[in-house]
This record gives structure tokens, C-alpha cells and sequence, in this order.
């Protein structure tokens, strides 16, 4: 499997886990939308310090050869999964708390 079938795989499971298996809708949250905007500058700066060195390279039989200045394209995409998936996850630990702890009460 290629690296960009693997960043195209890790996009629909995260997708699926926010809509439909967690239903935390964090994509449809202004918020998220920020917060992923903020993340991607930092993204962007370092891993285009890293791909311009090269301390990072990439094969071409890989990806698909499309690039943001030397950053490989599926690199967005496998940004946009490890992100998202972490807040969707944290976000449901949370709402589950804090249901616990009003029950609780």
C-alpha cells in the first residue's frame, strides 16, 4: 500500500469515527475549524523545513507527486487525520466526564 492510500484510508476512518462512530460532529464545529487552520501553519513551517533539507524524503512510487512548495500533498491529509483524531477522541472522553460527573451530582 502506498502512502497515499494509506492518508486516504486514515481520512475516511477519521471522518467515520467523528460522524458516525463517536458522533462528536467536531467538523461542523467553528472552533475545530480554527484550531486546524492554527495547527496547519505550524504543520506547514516545520515540515517544509524538514522535506526542504532534506531530513525527510519521500519516494516517488509513494505519493502522488503533487506538492505544497516540498511538502508531499498526502502529508495535509495525514496532518488533518492524527489532529482531528485526537480531538474527536479527547472530545468524547470529555462529554463522557463531564455526563459522570453531573450524574454523579
Amino acid at each position: 500500500m502506498t502512502y497515499t492510500q494509506l492518508v486516504l484510508v486514515a481520512i475516511g476512518i477519521t471522518i467515520a469515527l467523528d460522524l458516525l462512530a463517536l458522533r462528536t460532529r467536531v467538523l461542523f464545529s467553528k472552533r475545530y475549524w480554527i484550531f486546524f487552520g492554527i495547527m496547519s501553519v505550524f504543520f506547514f513551517l516545520v515540515n517544509g523545513i524538514l522535506t526542504a533539507l532534506p531530513v525527510v524524503s519521500y519516494s516517488s512510487h509513494v505519493i502522488i507527486g503533487l506538492r505544497l512548495y516540498t511538502i508531499p500533498i498526502e502529508d495535509a491529509g495525514y496532518m488533518f487525520s492524527l489532529v482531528t483524531a485526537t480531538i474527536v477522541i479527547y472530545e468524547r472522553l470529555s462529554r463522557t466526564a463531564l455526563r459522570k460527573l453531573d450524574h454523579d451530582t
